[in-house]
């Protein structure tokens, strides 16, 4: 962990560099999915498919987590010490190899820690640029080292080393400082409803990563079957897709329009499932990095200003954005038994793309709300709190 950690004191992080941390050990735990099914269908002696539960499960956690945290909990340290505990010992069990459906529960646990790690570090930056920013480039700068030592770590250990390395990384962050720069969330005796533009950016987010999660999930799987890739070279590519994306994260002036580089995402999606030659997977691998986290931000900045009470939203874009992850790969599966690789490609592009022209049609027709409130006289009551 020292080189992401010596990268994000480089980059003078303005949200405090345990929170980026346990934020990037989130991408750590989630990267190691693809490389773990196929290990733990041979172990266990089940379908991909049904070794894929794992993520599902996973993904399903952290999709509970983080849309009750933003309902019943404050960002403070007690809940960010409590999830890093909890994931120490999630992984920790996991790594005896437990019953496959004890193993599924563990992972149950694990997401419930991840989204609780990701709402507390969202919850630090949401609504502010620079913050953001920092945020956001927890993931790749953790991703530029999480496929490779996975690899290294499964070849060397298998799935046992794996997760017993993962329970001793998500006590790492405790080391740094963490304190909340949040004290305490507004909490209305009402939820606030979404408006009708954030609702749209929010199911755009779904569709964005369910379709994204679809294939993305299953690179090692497309690359190791037609073009003919051994699991270290993916590893690589995994990486540099993570290296691509730290400067994408921190670049500012190109995150307020998101559709175009949600499309460019999309058309990654369809050569990642249809390629045959080498280069052209790698290299489709590779550049989804820089795509989608210039893509990611500037969404939620979209989402940001078009919410009456973005506090609330941050909860509700992380849980979609896992609902997407946790149908994706379920999607993806059920494509690739049956109709095929190329199916796939072009399911998961096409939501993509539904999602990039989703967001730009609500980025035109809805004006932002601080814009809105200058052009009309301040409004009260009761139909102010239900926007």
């Amino acid at each position: 962990m020292q080189s992401p950690v010596r990268l994000v004191y480089l980059l003078r992080p303005t949200v405090k560099v345990g929170v980026l941390l346990a934020v990037g050990f989130g991408v750590l735990a989630f990267v190691s999915t693809p490389f773990l099914l196929a290990e733990i269908a041979d172990h266990y002696g089940v379908s991909l498919g049904v070794a894929s539960l794992i993520g599902v499960f996973q993904l399903g956690g952290f999709v509970v987590a983080t849309w009750a945290a933003g309902r019943c909990l404050q960002p403070r340290e007690s809940v960010f010490v409590s999830a890093l505990v909890a994931a120490a010992a999630a992984n920790l069990v996991s790594a005896a190899l437990p019953p496959f459906a004890l193993l599924v529960g563990l992972r149950l646990v694990s997401g419930l820690a991840l989204g609780l790690l990701g709402w507390y570090g969202w919850v630090q930056a949401f609504g502010d640029d620079r913050r953001m920013g920092d945020v956001a480039v927890a993931g790749p700068v953790v991703g530029f080292i999480a496929a490779p030592m996975v690899a290294l770590l499964l070849d060397a250990g298998g799935p046992r080393l794996v997760f017993a390395a993962l329970a001793g990384v998500s006590l790492v962050p405790l080391a740094f400082g963490y304190r909340s720069e949040v004290r305490e969330l507004p909490r209305p005796r009402v939820r606030n409803r979404a408006v009708p533009a954030a609702r749209m950016l929010l199911v755009c987010v779904a569709l964005f990563t369910m379709g994204g999660s679809a294939v993305f999930v299953y690179a090692v799987v497309l690359g190791t079957g037609e073009p003919g890739l051994s699991v270290p070279t993916i590893a690589t590519a995994f990486s540099l897709n993570a290296l691509v994306g730290i400067p994408a994260a921190r670049l500012r002036a190109s995150r307020k329009t998101p559709s175009p580089w949600m499309a460019a995402t999309a058309v990654c999606a369809i050569l990642l499932a249809t390629a045959s030659q080498p280069w052209l997977f790698l290299g489709a691998l590779v550049v989804w990095g820089f795509f989608f986290w210039m893509a990611i931000p500037a969404v939620f900045e979209v989402l940001a200003s078009r919410s009456r009470y973005p506090e609330e939203r941050v909860g509700d874009a992380q849980a979609l954005m896992a609902a997407g992850r946790a149908a994706g790969p379920l999607l993806g599966g059920l494509l690739i038994d049956g109709a095929g690789t190329t199916v796939l490609g072009l399911v998961g592009s096409g939501l993509m793309l539904a999602a990039a022209i989703g967001v730009f049609t609500t980025r035109t027709v809805a004006q932002p709300l601080g814009e809105a409130r200058k052009d009309r006289p301040p409004m009260s009551g009761p139909s102010d709190r239900a926007a």
